[in-house]
């Protein structure tokens, strides 16, 4: 496997968010309160679309160069994937569809146990407490943003401000992963071939 496939999980992020950043940036009527980026009518929502479908591609890419480079049991590659899948049929079925909101919350729950399972495997000190951190604030994030909307609707901040922190999480544990996985891969590929 080639080094370079792994940056796949710098480049899905960093491109999605800026995306969906400037789809939101050019809606006339986004509020961060009520609206959530797919769901609502957006003017520009293929952006969101495409940048939901690219992440998702990136998202597995990684994943499967993961588990090509570190000696893990696929399990959390697996709630990876799983993860990925979700974020593909949210781009897939946007907000017009019912299944849209289904498919995110899986999503936002999925991959950050992913992420915390594969922090339990010793990898490297700082990107297993990173990992950690990362998926817990990940599933606190949207557990406050879906109990915010449910019992607290006046609060001036809705499920669309704790899905952009968590996404903001999951890339950034995508991205330190990924750096560290290729500035240290030749190190990598031999200790794994002398285990």
């Amino acid at each position: 496997m080639n080094r370079y496939v792994l940056i796949s999980g710098i480049m899905g992020p960093v491109t999605t968010l800026l995306l969906i950043l400037i789809d939101i940036l050019l809606s006339r009527s986004f509020s961060w309160h009520t609206d959530i980026p797919g769901i609502t009518e957006i003017q520009n929502s293929y952006l969101f679309d495409s940048a939901v479908i690219f992440w998702s591609i990136m998202n597995i890419i990684f994943a499967i160069s993961l588990y090509k480079v570190y000696p893990i049991k696929f399990l959390s590659i697996g709630f990876i994937i799983a993860g990925s899948i979700c974020l593909l049929f949210m781009g897939i079925f946007n907000g017009n569809y019912g299944m849209h909101l289904i498919f995110e919350l899986t999503y936002f729950i999925i991959l950050p146990l992913g992420i915390i399972i594969f922090s339990i495997f010793r990898i490297n000190k700082y990107i297993n407490i990173y990992g950690y951190t990362s998926g817990i604030l990940s599933l606190a994030a949207i557990i406050s943003g879906i109990f915010i909307n449910f019992y607290y609707a006046d609060v001036k901040i809705g499920l669309p401000a704790t899905e952009t922190i968590e996404a903001i999480l999951l890339g950034s544990w995508s991205v330190v992963t990924g750096s560290y996985t290729i500035k240290n891969y030749t190190s990598l590929k031999w200790k794994l071939y002398n285990i």
